[in-house]
């Protein structure tokens, strides 16, 4: 998979934007043109907190507006990945077990204890962690996704990137809205409207919801149901309120359900456990597995068990622009709360060996955050200063339990003493609880140093204090490990005593704080070349707070818990870029190109090793490449873009990598190319068509752990939509299909549980197809 040693991709993206240069240059104005029908427009980002055109900022960003994601159908940002070739989505076991990566580096959000490497913002609102940022969007203006370590701006530090997301803001202009409808096949259905209006001369509302349901794409075969559905509710309301000319208000309020059988796993590769697992389940009239070909999309699972997830997600906010003359001042209040609920038959078998039972797995979040920030300018300074301050409370409750089969997998009373088996009962297990509060507060600054027309100086620093402290304790309910270890039933103990229900743990559990400073920061050098031609050398220091690991198995001694036993250490990142950004042939073509660097050091790794979650904070790992993004409208009505990335991420070889050194980072493709066709022509009269199609190719990559039997092949998804379209806007019909080409991919590959030999896979979806109707008013 790598190619470390070969002639640097990086110089060779260089040589051929550099290489081109001339020929562009000898076509491209000195100042930007009036805008013709085949310029592209200028496109507004606010990366730095400050509305400036894309071209200008000194920083690495895919920016998505309106009118592209409008063509596309996004409305979750886990369809980026269609749009932005350097973001990598990984959402195996619902909305609490996903991760988004950018330029190869992500946190897994199955344990809560790791913050996220990757931050999302809405609205100028923090996300707690990935897995909660993966909710209905609603209307937006524009999508940014910042590349690489955000050490200064933006809330919390993040190691690795950033996605910023600015919904629909309320006008004063007048009553208007939207009504839509999509009805898909597997019985899609999705309702969604929203509506303006003005209230007074200076406040106006706004307010959108949408509700979709689907079936699922896995049918069970225990049962009559399928498995995967959606079941999604969604309302958001923002009142914009101008009391006077210096003084401006947005509020906002939003709640998000989600009812869904979720995380469904099928059968990927039989091991030697695979007749005997549909030999389990016969005994009970039920069926183990029906296909050992995991594309034909048949699940398992035992009778009774219940795969389900159920989110809540709600929050309120409050942002108030004051221009003081001198300065503007901002400030950004929120309040957020998660809380997801699940129940799962984890062993994704028929046979009944282990599940959590109903609600027996459950996280929430409750997050308050402050942020403060002052900006000006003072003869060539464009500065900033800020403070920001959160307070979150997280919960982490799982009870893992052992089904039926669960000893007969391992040979029932061949292996296992008897007083061992007569002590078990169906459903015994064990339970750990984590409470963790933490704390950060940060105080930043951010200035730009305009030394001459076409020299700048970005210079950032940031100062945080972190401080966390987590209360651990636990429930046992297994007689059976109990029995084992009276009696000495050394294969008992190994089985019915696994670190995540052992009795020998002492359910008082134990409290642990811990405390850490950090100081991040940039310092950015930008040099215009021309109005059309800029170019950026950088580098930039990122951080993610260390906390502790929410999983019972992390005690050394059990018998004695030591909290401190789950706690881990920060995570820094030093990353250095430069990019060139440009605009040719009378602003009919951008391009956009970054080389990178950036390394990690104390990278936290989360790994399942079959037992328990354990949290590895290795010496170093590595992440280089380069990017290069290109938007051309070579006629009136035809975009293209490409995005072509190639990510190098992996573990260098050295003694505090132990196991993982030289090796390649999970889920991360060494070359991804996303490109995208968008059409708009006239038909006849007042319609207007709007055809579009994006394709995504990504290399092959490990999906989790260093087996061959995890790799994901190369592979390609396309996406498509036809609009048509009334040219007032007052009503649009779409017909759209998702994975076009119903190409099978897996999203992650896992040794199935207490089956050796097997693995389990969570897939990519198929291809879906619908139609949508839209009015405008």
């Amino acid at each position: 998979m790598t190619i470390r040693g070969s002639i640097s991709v990086s110089a060779l993206l260089l040589a051929a934007s550099l290489g081109a240069t001339p020929a562009w240059a000898q076509t491209a104005p000195q100042e930007p043109a009036q805008e013709s029908a085949s310029q592209l427009g200028d496109v507004i980002v606010t990366a730095t907190k400050r509305e400036e055109r894309l071209i200008d900022v000194p920083v690495a960003v895919t920016a998505i507006g309106s009118e592209q994601l409008q063509n596309s159908g996004v409305s979750d940002i886990r369809e980026l990945t269609g749009l932005a070739p350097s973001v990598q989505f990984q959402t195996p076991g619902g909305g609490a077990d996903s991760s988004i990566r950018i330029r190869g580096i992500g946190t897994t959000s199955t344990n809560p204890g790791l913050e996220s490497s990757v931050g999302v913002v809405i609205d100028g609102v923090t996300r707690a962690r990935t897995g909660v940022a993966l909710s209905e969007l609603g209307d937006l203006e524009r999508i940014e996704v910042l590349r690489g370590p955000q050490g200064t701006l933006f809330g919390r530090n993040t190691s690795s990137g950033l996605i910023n997301i600015v919904t629909r803001a309320p006008s004063f202009a007048g009553v208007e809205g939207r009504m839509e409808g999509t009805y898909g096949d597997f019985s899609n259905m999705r309702l969604a409207g929203a509506i303006n209006l003005p209230l007074s001369d200076n406040a106006a509302l706004r307010v959108e919801a949408s509700s979709e349901t689907r079936d699922g794409f896995y049918p069970d075969a225990n049962s009559q149901e399928t498995l995967d559905n959606l079941d999604r509710q969604f309302i958001r309301a923002k009142l914009r309120w101008e009391p006077s000319d210096t003084l401006s208000w947005m509020f906002s309020a939003d709640y998000t359900q989600r009812e869904e059988n979720c995380c469904v796993a099928v059968l990927a590769i039989a091991g030697p456990t695979y007749g005997l697992v549909n030999t389990l389940a016969g005994a009970r009239g039920e069926i183990g597995y029906t296909s050992t070909n995991p594309f034909d999309r048949e699940a398992s699972k035992s009778v009774g068990r219940v795969n389900s997830e159920n989110i809540d997600d709600w929050g309120f906010s409050a942002q108030a622009n004051w221009d003081l003359g001198w300065g503007d001042l901002t400030s950004v209040t929120a309040y957020r709360s998660w809380e997801a609920s699940r129940s799962q038959d984890f062993d994704h078998s028929g046979a009944d060996l282990g599940f959590f039972a109903p609600d027996g797995l459950h996280q929430n979040f409750d997050v308050f955050t402050q942020e403060l920030r002052l900006q000006g300018t003072a003869g060539m300074v464009d500065w900033l200063v800020g403070a920001y301050y959160s307070d979150e409370d997280v919960r982490n409750d799982s009870a893992y339990r052992m089904g039926a089969d669960y000893p007969l997998i391992y040979g029932g009373a061949a292996t296992f003493q008897a007083t061992t088996l007569a002590a078990f009962t169906p459903g015994d297990g064990a339970r750990g609880v984590g409470e963790q509060s933490g704390r950060d507060i940060s105080v930043f600054t951010h200035n730009i140093f305009n030394i001459t027309d076409q020299l700048s100086i970005t210079a950032g620093l940031r100062y945080t204090n972190n401080k966390k402290s987590i209360d651990f304790w636990g429930e046992n309910f297994n007689p059976a490990c109990d029995s084992a270890v009276a009696t000495g039933d050394a294969p008992g103990v190994t089985r019915f005593c696994a670190p995540f229900w052992d009795t020998r743990f002492n359910p008082a559990g134990d409290s642990d704080s811990r405390s850490e400073d950090a100081v991040t920061g940039t310092f950015n050098v930008s040099y215009e070349f021309s109005p059309t031609l800029t170019s950026y050398l950088s580098y930039s220091r990122g951080y993610k707070s260390g906390g502790y690991n929410f999983d019972r198995a992390g005690f050394t001694t059990p018998a004695t818990p030591n909290a401190r036993d789950l706690a881990f250490s920060e995570e820094t990142v030093d990353a250095y870029e430069f990019g060139l950004k440009g605009e040719f042939f009378d602003r009919s073509l951008t391009a956009n190109l970054a080389i990178f660097h950036q390394k990690f050091s104390g990278f936290q790794l989360i790994e399942y090793t079959g037992i328990n979650f354990v949290v590895r904070s290795l010496e170093e790992a590595i992440s280089e490449g380069a990017e290069l993004e290109v938007t051309w409208r070579p006629m009136q009505g035809l975009t293209l873009t490409n995005g072509l990335s190639y990510t190098d991420a992996y573990y260098p070889t050295s003694t505090g990598n132990s196991t993982y050194s030289g090796r390649e980072m999970e889920q991360s493709p060494d070359w991804v190319n996303v490109t995208s066709v968008t059409y708009e022509f006239p038909i006849s009269g007042d319609l207007t068509g709007v055809a579009y199609i994006d394709n995504r190719y990504s290399s092959e990559f490990y999906t989790g752990g260093f087996d061959p039997n995890r790799i994901q092949p190369s592979f390609s998804v396309a996406n498509a939509r036809f609009s048509l379209r009334h040219e007032s806007g007052d009503w649009a019909v779409d017909l759209w299909a998702r994975n076009l080409f119903d190409k099978d991919y897996y999203r992650r590959i896992i040794p199935a549980t207490f089956q050796t030999g097997s693995y389990s896979a969570f897939l990519g979806d198929p291809r879906t197809w619908g139609i949508t109707l839209r009015r405008n008013f």
